[in-house]
């Protein structure tokens, strides 16, 4: 995933872009359409998170993303726990996207 803000300082607008993001991919991930080894690739990745914490992303974000790179344990040491921690993540994500701003800006092709 190729994200313009990896160098800079992330603004509201993209903290809320990536948390529907990875909503998006815990959501796939739970039915089962990727796989925790896809899901380290987009989002869930030390070196993803050293960039954003770089960029002095929000916090909360941070904390999820670092769950996340936990899940492909739960999977191999508890997976009967699985469905239930990447529930949680999407649900933390969830509360935190109700923290920004509505969305108003109109982007022009």
């Amino acid at each position: 995933m190729f994200m313009n803000f990896l160098d800079n300082i992330i603004s509201e607008n993209e903290e809320k872009i990536l948390l529907i993001n990875i909503v998006g991919v815990l959501e796939t991930l739970r039915k089962g359409n990727l796989s925790i080894n896809e899901a380290e690739k987009f989002l869930f990745s030390p070196y993803f998170i050293n960039k954003l914490k770089r960029g002095d992303c929000n916090y909360e974000i941070i904390d999820i993303l670092e769950r996340g790179c936990e899940l492909e344990d739960i999977a191999s040491l508890l997976p009967q726990n699985l469905e239930k921690n990447i529930m949680e993540l999407k649900e933390q994500a969830l509360k935190v996207i109700k923290k920004y701003p509505k969305f108003e800006n109109k982007f022009w092709v």
